[in-house]
Parts: structure tokens; C-alpha cells; sequence
């Protein structure tokens, strides 16, 4: 790794501090006990091919090595002298010999020789390192010792109160689904996703609104420098065992030096692009657009938009911040405080006020139930005087929150399941439905939308937007460059729903959104029940919606913008044996009895009849009998037996059953008023159509 460190080949004087390296020339062994030298004379081939030089050996001691020698013998006789029962000693004299075996341990992860690095790149002054006895994280945070980093970039925003960081979370969806909350949604609907670029989807950093502080962009690199020098040494190690055990070593040159020399030389990483990434990021999190007059919140006393004052704004020069950042780390000033260059953007003086209108409104007509339409009046007040700044997405879940009772929301016809049921905060799906229109009427663009699984009557199949609780859920992002705010209100059976800002379409543009039917699907085959109430079922249907958009020339264009699958009905039947009980009871009810015709077939009769039928059947059958004579007959006391009852028995009659106009109100509900007063004078340009 030839940018990041240097193995030296020969050796650069350097000052050192005690207890930190030992001098060379003061040795008077040689640094490695376990390998003999080789001479640089053999090795100039192997060295010349190789990245890293190899350090000068030492010459052996020669006075040791004769020492060493006429020791070994004296050790030799004594133990000869031993073994032969010394002096006086017999021959056949028992000896116990006790054999000891030393074994130094080595740690295979640990340098067990002096091996230098130069770290001055990192730390101006530092002394060279002896790692002799670490293992690489000793290593690493020897090093981390030798420097302070505490790099910081100030923002120099002049008007910093007035500005708010972004929400770096935006576009992310929950992790809780509606099935991990043991919630049933309607969510087997058609779903819509656009996907919009979020400005904040590459941003890695997360900087404070006031300074950032720059990662140690050292430490980020230590890791791979030091383990390259590890792998290295312990390269050099094994190779010069193999060389040392096949008899190929010779004699090397007496090592002179008095001084230490650094074995490697690390170099300080180049971090002109990481330092770029970061301010580039930083210029983006930080920039403050000017406000020019836009609403700013709702005044729900007087039912008016606020407009606010204009602000300028700021932009920061990620080129020339990062220029400054780069200087310091260069000059190892790494607790620099850093102020960023930027510039203010002047906010436009003009009154922006005359620009806001309406751009977007659709109206909807609702049920005769009070209960869901206080839930649609609750759920529109909920949302009325939503202000979102240019990019902020908004969500229908996030600002109307969790339907309950304790909110003022009610029980009302809602699916669930596929189902009609009785739902709290039933109905809710009217008022994202007709959001959906006049936003998609505004030229905004919707991010989720999820239609109804059954077809719905108070819009156009193919242009609801279905919502449940934790989701599905309907979305829209705020695309355009001023502040827009959602005017929705219900009132006399009507849901309207209003976006109020500057034109996003171009002058004279206009969009409506239509859906025409594809297809008619057949009716789903019927389910068999024993309990409840039996249903016809209904056929589903697929839907094209179209974005008709009318331009300021008078021509047209029809654009196909989504498609829509709805599901039928499933019927459901009684069993036979269910059925034949039921119009038993009910025929009972009626005063009638089951007979058998001629035919073989069971047809129910008034009572009267089925008795005077039966006397005569049996006058005509029984034999003729005396004036006088008595004609014996059973007791009628006896019960039919347990069985024969359970199987004639009734089901459990089924609870309460959901108002019939309620329901037939809910799924067949009013048709969508085709024409909206409430556009009238609001979009000059283009029809209206209203939903």
C-alpha cells in the first residue's frame, strides 16, 4: 500500500523517547533469536522485485559464539559424568532422571521484535512508535494517542432562527403493518406508488443546525494501514525461516548505526474526496430556501390563511468550505473551528399574496347517516388549515391519527374483510377519496393511494383512495415552490375539499380525472353457510382511469394514468338442511304445516286444511266399525326422540342485523354529482367536472 505507508530500505536518523524504542547500536544480540541473517549480497535480486526494502543485518559476535560453544561442552561431560554415577558413584545405582522441557509461548496476533513506524505524517513532532509487544489494536490506539481530532464546520447562516433542519426520515414507511397490529384493513385494493425524488435520500451525515462535526477521517483508515504492516512483517518472518532451515544463510555486514531509523514511514491518506462528499452533503442539509411572502399557518377564528413576512435565504459553497477543511487537516490542525462560506439569497419584495388561489377543488355528495357523516365532519376538520412547505409530503393517517371514540368518531358501515360491517370511524374513506380528486386536480402529485376492494358509488370507480388504521394510508407530496394549504369541510351532505396556493399547471392548463369501466367480471361462486343472513353477491369490475388534460389552445389529450381491479361479491347460501329449517320455522310462525303433494314435493298449507285433509284420508281408510263397538287406541303421550329433534332444530337465530337502509346507503351510495359549484370562477381555464 504504497500511498498510505513506506517500508523503509534504509535508515533515516530520528529522535526518540525513552521507553519507547531502544537504539540499535547498543544490541549486543541480534534482534531476532529464532533466524540467522542473510546477507544483502544474496538478497539484492529478491529485494529488487519487492515494494518493501529490506532492513541492514547485523555481524555475528563471534567472542559470544566460542563462549556459548565451550559451555555447551562442560554441560555435555557434567551430564555424561551423571549419568556414569559421578564420584564414588556405582554403576548400577538407581537414578531417576526427571526431564524438563521449556516452551516460550509466543502470541501469533503480537510483533516480538523492535519494528518502527513513522506516524510525523499523522502528528507534527511525533516520535517514531516501537510496536515490539502489540497486537494491532494496541497499535492502533498507540497511534490514536499521538493526535486530537475534533474537526468542526460552523454554519454561518445569518438568520440560523429562522431556519429548520430537514426531516431526513421523510419517505419512510412504517415498520408495523396492519396485520402485526391484528388489524383487518381493506387493503386488498389496487395499489398506486409514485416514487419522487427525495433531496435527502443520499444524505449520510447528520449534522446539527449549527455546526458539524467531521468524522476522524484517520482513524476510518488505521485499520487497513495497520494490518498491511502486520501481514508484511510476518511475511518477512516466514520467509526468513524457510531460509534459515535450508542451511541458505551467510554472513552479514556489522551494523554500525547509533541511531534509530523507522522501518516504515506511514503516509497521511488523501482526503480531498471524502472531504468534498461531506460539504457537498452539508450544502444540501444546510440550505435555507427564502421565503417570499408564503402562508404560513391557519387562522381557524377567522377561517383565513396566514401569509408570512419575507425572509432571505442561505446557500453554502461546498467547494470552498471543503478547500478550507482540506488546510487545516494538511497542517494536522485537527480541532480546527472551521467557518463555512456561504451567501444569503435575497427573498423577493413583491407582494405574493394576489397569486394564491385555488387550484384545485372536488366536492362529493354523502349518505343520509348521521353517525358516518359526523365521522366524515370529524376527519375534514382534522385536515382543514394543513399548511406544507414546498417538498413536505403529507400524510392522512399522520394528520387525522387513530379513529376512535374518544375522538368523536362512531360506529358505522365500513369494510372489513370484504365485509360490511359496523366500524368505528366508518366512512373516513370519503373524505381521502375526495382529497385525492382535487389534489390530483391542483397538478400535485399523489405518492400511495390504494383503491377500495369493492367498487364504491360516491366517486368514480377507479378514482377513490381507500384508508384504514396503521395503513393503507393516502399520501401526497407538496411539488411545487410556495407553501399550499387544504381547505376540507362537510356540510349538508356534501364532503368538499380545497387546495389553496400558486399555480402549479401552466397558465391556461387545467386536468380532470376520469375512469371508464374495462370489464365486467363474473360473480364470485357462492359460500355455503349454516348461521346469518344469505346474499346475491355481486359482479367486480377492472377500471382505466384517464388524465384528461386541457390545454390552453383549446385541444385535448386523453393520457391513461392507472388501472383498477375491484372484487365481486361472494354469495352465500343456507346449507339444505339449514334451509329446510328455516322455512320450517317460518312457515310455523305463519300458521302453516309441511304436507307432500301428489308429486312427492313438501308445500306448506294453513293448518285447517292439512287437518281436514288428513281426517278425510283416514276416514276413508279406516274400516267400518259397529255403532257400539269401541275402537281401542294408543296413549299420545310419547316425544320424539332427542335425535329426530336435534335435527329439525332451528340455528341460533343471528344478533342484530345492520340497519338495511344503512347499509344500502353505504354500498349503493348517492351518484357522484357530475358538475361543482365550487369551482365556478376558481379555475378559469378549461372545463369543470366536479366528482
Amino acid at each position: 500500500m504504497a500511498d498510505r505507508y513506506i517500508d523503509n530500505g534504509g535508515k533515516r536518523p530520528a529522535s526518540r523517547a525513552r521507553g519507547q524504542s531502544r537504539a540499535r547500536g547498543s544490541q549486543q544480540s541480534e534482534r531476532r533469536s529464532t533466524t540467522s541473517r542473510v546477507s544483502s549480497q544474496n538478497n539484492a535480486t529478491r529485494s529488487s522485485n519487492s515494494r518493501y526494502s529490506r532492513r541492514p543485518e547485523r555481524e555475528p559476535n563471534y567472542g559470544i559464539i566460542a563462549g556459548s560453544a565451550v559451555a555447551a561442552v562442560i554441560l555435555v561431560g557434567g551430564l555424561v559424568f551423571a549419568l556414569k554415577g559421578g564420584i564414588g558413584g556405582s554403576s548400577n545405582s538407581s537414578i531417576e532422571e526427571t526431564t524438563y522441557a521449556v516452551e516460550e509461548t509466543l502470541d501469533p496476533n503480537t510483533i516480538h521484535e523492535d519494528v518502527y513506524l513513522d506516524i510525523s505524517s499523522f502528528a507534527e513532532g511525533a516520535q517514531l512508535l516501537n510496536i515490539n509487544g502489540m497486537n494491532q489494536q494496541q497499535v492502533k490506539e498507540a497511534i490514536k494517542a499521538q493526535y486530537t481530532w475534533n474537526l468542526v464546520v460552523n454554519n454561518t447562516n445569518p438568520l440560523l432562527s429562522e431556519f429548520s433542519m430537514p426531516d431526513f426520515s421523510s419517505g419512510e414507511s412504517s415498520s408495523e403493518t396492519a396485520a402485526e397490529a391484528g388489524i383487518q384493513a381493506d387493503n386488498d385494493g389496487t395499489e398506486q406508488t409514485v416514487e419522487v425524488k427525495n433531496p435527502y435520500s443520499s444524505i449520510t451525515i447528520r449534522p446539527e443546525a449549527s455546526s458539524f462535526n467531521v468524522p476522524d477521517l484517520i482513524e476510518v483508515n488505521l485499520d487497513e494501514m495497520i494490518t498491511q504492516i502486520f501481514e508484511d512483517i510476518k511475511s518477512k518472518e516466514s520467509q526468513e525461516t524457510e531460509e534459515s532451515s535450508s542451511g541458505n544463510e551467510s554472513e552479514s555486514s556489522t551494523e554500525t548505526e547509533s541511531v534509530v531509523a523507522a522501518d516504515y514511514a506511514l503516509a497521511l491518506p488523501d482526503f480531498t474526496s471524502q472531504i468534498n462528499d461531506y460539504m457537498t452533503q452539508l450544502a444540501t442539509v444546510w440550505k435555507m430556501n427564502p421565503k417570499n411572502g408564503d402562508i404560513t399557518s391557519y387562522d381557524r377564528s377567522t377561517g383565513e390563511f396566514v401569509f408570512g413576512g419575507s425572509v432571505d435565504g442561505y446557500e453554502l459553497n461546498a467547494e470552498t468550505t471543503a478547500a478550507k477543511v482540506m488546510e487545516a487537516i494538511n497542517n494536522h490542525n485537527y480541532s480546527s473551528q472551521i467557518d463555512a462560506d456561504g451567501k444569503t439569497i435575497s427573498a423577493s419584495l413583491d407582494s405574493i399574496k394576489d397569486k394564491y388561489k385555488i387550484i384545485g377543488s372536488f366536492t362529493t355528495n354523502t349518505t343520509s347517516n348521521s353517525i358516518r357523516n359526523g365521522n366524515i365532519k370529524t376527519a375534514a376538520a382534522a385536515i382543514n388549515g394543513t399548511v406544507l412547505q414546498p417538498g413536505e409530503e403529507f400524510s392522512f393517517n399522520q394528520i387525522v391519527g387513530q379513529r376512535t371514540e374518544e375522538k368523536g368518531y362512531g360506529g358505522a358501515p365500513a369494510y372489513n374483510e370484504g365485509e360490511v360491517v359496523t366500524e368505528v370511524g366508518g366512512g373516513v374513506c370519503q373524505v381521502s377519496s375526495t382529497l385525492y380528486n382535487a389534489v390530483f386536480r391542483a397538478g400535485l402529485t399523489t405518492t400511495y393511494r390504494r383503491s377500495h376492494t369493492f367498487a364504491p358509488t360516491y366517486v368514480t370507480p377507479g378514482t377513490d383512495a381507500t384508508v384504514s388504521w396503521p395503513g393503507p394510508d393516502y399520501k401526497f407530496v407538496n411539488d411545487s415552490d410556495h407553501a399550499i394549504g387544504i381547505r376540507t369541510w362537510y356540510e349538508n351532505q356534501t364532503m368538499n375539499a380545497q387546495i389553496y396556493g400558486v399555480r402549479v399547471l401552466p397558465e391556461g392548463v387545467s386536468w380532470e380525472l376520469v375512469s371508464e369501466k374495462a370489464m365486467d367480471l363474473p360473480v364470485p361462486d357462492p359460500v355455503i353457510i349454516t348461521e346469518g343472513t344469505e346474499s346475491e353477491g355481486s359482479a367486480g369490475s377492472e377500471w382505466q382511469a384517464y388524465k384528461i388534460i386541457h390545454n390552453a389552445d383549446g385541444t385535448t389529450e386523453k393520457v391513461k394514468d392507472h388501472y383498477t381491479h375491484y372484487s365481486g361479491h361472494t354469495p352465500k347460501k343456507y346449507s339444505p338442511e339449514v334451509a329446510a329449517s328455516l322455512a320450517a320455522e317460518s312457515a310455523a310462525a305463519a300458521g302453516l304445516t309441511a304436507v307432500t303433494n301428489e308429486n312427492g314435493e313438501i308445500v306448506y298449507v294453513p293448518a285447517s286444511e292439512s287437518v281436514e285433509s288428513t281426517s278425510s284420508s283416514e276416514q276413508s281408510e279406516q274400516p267400518e266399525q259397529s255403532e257400539h263397538e269401541e275402537t281401542e287406541r294408543p296413549e299420545d303421550n310419547s316425544e320424539p326422540d332427542s335425535e329426530e329433534e336435534s335435527v329439525h332444530e332451528a340455528p341460533p337465530a343471528p344478533g342484530p342485523e345492520t340497519n338495511a337502509e344503512t347499509v344500502h346507503e353505504y354500498i349503493e351510495g348517492p351518484v357522484p354529482v357530475m358538475g361543482d359549484s365550487l369551482n365556478e370562477g376558481l379555475i378559469e381555464e378549461g372545463p369543470v367536472v366536479g366528482g
